[in-house]
Order: C-alpha cells, then structure tokens, then sequence
C-alpha cells in the first residue's frame, strides 16, 4: 500500500489491471511474448487482482457473522489497540 500525499488515501500498488499497458521508453524494448504470457499469468493471481482493503474487509465480516457481534467485539479487544487504530484508518470509507 502506497499513500497519496495529495488526498492522503491509500493505493493498493499490487493490483494489475489487463486494460494497463506498460509505457515504453525509447530505449527500452516492446514487450515480448514472454513478458505478455507472464502478465497474463500475474493477472489471475489474487494478489494483483484483489484490493488488500477488499480482501481484509471480507476477512473481518467473515470473523464477525461467524463469531457474532459480541464474540467478535471479545476478538478485538485482544488486539493491540494501535494495531486497531491503523485497522480503521485503513478500512475508513470501505
């Protein structure tokens, strides 16, 4: 995750998106058949297709149906509380 110092929101960097083409400098070389295939191979791979927001966010709501609202209050309050507090910030707006 990469911050935006303008807006001060979050990027996740690892996503890939099949719409983005990497930008070719004059001194570099095009992409190869081999640069494409391994592209295409990253992009089923959850770790560039998934927002790290997303995936924590489910995680979570998983543990709270599954534990209940009380239960998962009880979970939480084991964790340290700073640890909490950037939780938060980094779900806000989720």
């Amino acid at each position: 995750m990469t911050e935006d110092p303008e807006t001060g929101t979050y990027k996740d960097c690892m996503l890939m998106s099949h719409l983005e083409e990497p930008k070719v400098t004059e001194d570099e070389e095009p992409p190869t058949e081999q640069d494409k295939r391994k592209k295409m191979l990253a992009l089923k791979d959850p770790v560039h297709t998934v927002s790290l927001q997303q995936f924590i966010y489910e995680k979570l709501k998983a543990q709270q149906e599954l534990l209940g609202e009380q239960g998962f209050q009880s979970l939480m309050e084991t964790v340290d509380t700073e640890i909490v507090t950037q939780l938060q910030e980094f779900l806000q707006g989720f």
